[in-house]
């Protein structure tokens, strides 16, 4: 079985890597992501993919793309593989893909240029307090205020992006007396509006996040997304196109080559170390395999399911087994100097409650991928 790509692919592989070693540079990777000088350095790059036709080239050719699904794969790869910064949020991966798929023609219209001009940067708005894993748990609240408008109550916490977004795709129950699953709707508002309240939070790994307070925000009732109280089902295809990123594998194994690098230079490359290595690059390849079968399903027009989840699940037993490797490798130095890179891939470890838990990550592939009872 040939597992290469086309002679097309390849060249414009060829083509993405000379473009990022020309650009490439350590301030890429020192410094917590969200920060303004890595946003800074995310603009310039956005602008220049933009310019070159590269930033939106999954989207149809109608809305400024090419619908070439496995060119934007090998870009989205390489991109993770030299840890690319990015200003532009979720707009490009989440968000315009679920317009295409849900949105009005008018929404399209509206939201889809300035997200592929780099002129709209949106944020998420799903997690709360008590619905992290589990979403459905949500609280927040949009309740019909005539005809025309949705008044939002309710706390949004741990929003990537959330400081600086000039929109964001929420998730509210729109019928409080339905069960769990149902009676949530999505909608695509401005940032910010008057009675929303945002709040920097700093995270382990010193990502800056959001928490953000709604106290009867006004949202025009043409930003509903999809259909009203079907907005959880709109919710996980649209986080499907996220969680199968074939970035992520890419980037922990260049993490992985800086690590294993870093400790043969230190004579840090012990026994334990080295079989350690070896667990995990085998995983990252399997997870490379997995997040490109959900880019083939996307180039086929499918929308993915249990692959995408078990894609994140990867990313779920990854982390850790890296955090483990600098930590047998380096011991208590990786966690003595100061914000190096070796103490973010510790504190990296610990960032698995993103986009559902484990658990939580299992029962969608043991019920979608393998037909288990719920």
């Amino acid at each position: 079985m040939d597992f290469e790509f086309d002679r097309s692919t390849l060249d414009f592989r060829a083509e993405v890597i000379e473009f990022f070693e020309a650009r490439v540079t350590d301030k890429w990777t020192d410094g917590p992501r969200e920060s303004p000088e890595y946003l800074e350095l995310g603009r310039a790059l956005d602008k220049e993919l933009i310019d070159r036709g590269w930033y939106t080239m999954h989207w149809p050719r109608e809305f400024g793309g090419h619908g070439d699904m496995m060119r934007y794969g090998t870009l989205r790869e390489l991109e993770g593989y030299y840890r690319a910064p990015t200003y532009g949020g979720h707009g490009r991966f989440i968000v315009g893909p679920a317009l295409l798929k849900f949105g009005t023609e008018e929404q399209r219209r509206t939201f889809l240029p300035p997200i592929a001009a780099g002129e709209l940067t949106v944020c998420q708005g799903f997690s709360e307090a008590e619905a992290g894993s589990d979403l459905s748990a949500m609280r927040a609240t949009a309740v019909p205020r005539g005809r025309d408008t949705y008044v939002v109550n309710g706390t949004k916490l741990y929003v990537t992006f959330g400081c600086y977004a000039n929109a964001m795709l929420l998730a509210a129950k729109t019928d409080t007396s339905a069960p769990r699953h149902n009676g949530m709707s999505l909608f695509l508002i401005d940032m910010p509006l008057p009675g929303m309240e945002i709040r920097p939070l700093v995270c382990l790994t010193g990502h800056e996040v959001a928490e953000i307070h709604f106290d009867d925000v006004e949202v025009p009732a043409d930003r509903l997304l999809g259909e009203p109280n079907r907005g959880f089902y709109h919710m996980t295809t649209a986080l499907n196109y996220e969680r199968a990123g074939v970035d992520r594998p890419a980037r922990m194994m260049a993490a992985l080559e800086d690590v294993v690098t870093e400790a043969k230079r230190r004579d840090r490359w012990g026994t334990t170390a080295r079989t350690l290595a070896g667990e995990l690059a085998a995983m990252l390849e399997a997870w490379r395999a997995i997040a490109w079968r959900v880019i083939r399903l996307q180039a086929r027009g499918e929308v993915p399911s249990w692959e995408a989840s078990l894609s994140q699940y990867y990313r779920k037993e990854c982390n850790p087994l890296l955090g483990e490797l600098v930590l047998e490798a380096f011991g208590i130095d990786a966690v003595l100097e100061g914000g190096g890179p070796l103490e973010f891939l510790v504190r990296e470890a610990f960032n698995n409650h993103g986009q559902g838990g484990r658990l939580v990550t299992r029962n969608v592939i043991g019920r979608r991928g393998m037909k288990l009872p719920g």
